[in-house]
């Protein structure tokens, strides 16, 4: 004797319905607004204009982000501005390094 009771059937066939329903009525319409339309600010126009992604201030390249390194200097090379040569290195035959 095992299953439900014809009132038991038609009980859950009945709150399975509702809770249908009350799913259903969770659902918004993209007309239904959730909250009331807000007042903006005075600014916010100039910001919500100045903040996007294509705004002009944001396309500006400035120089300071172009870094420059000293060239490495080898033995042999010549200094351009006094033409003074780089010696050869020193062995140092006792040392590690």
């Amino acid at each position: 004797m095992t299953g439900y009771t014809p009132d038991e059937k038609l009980r859950l066939q009945q709150l399975r319905e509702l809770r249908r329903r009350w799913l259903k009525d969770q659902e918004l319409s993209p007309r239904e607004p959730v909250l009331p339309p807000r007042k903006p600010w005075p600014l916010e126009g100039f910001w919500n204009n100045f903040l996007r992604d294509g705004a002009p201030w944001k396309n500006v390249k400035t120089p300071y982000a172009i870094v420059d390194s000293k060239p490495r200097i080898f033995p042999g090379d010549v200094i351009l501005e006094t033409g003074e040569v780089i010696p050869p290195m020193k062995d140092f035959p006792d040392q590690h390094h």
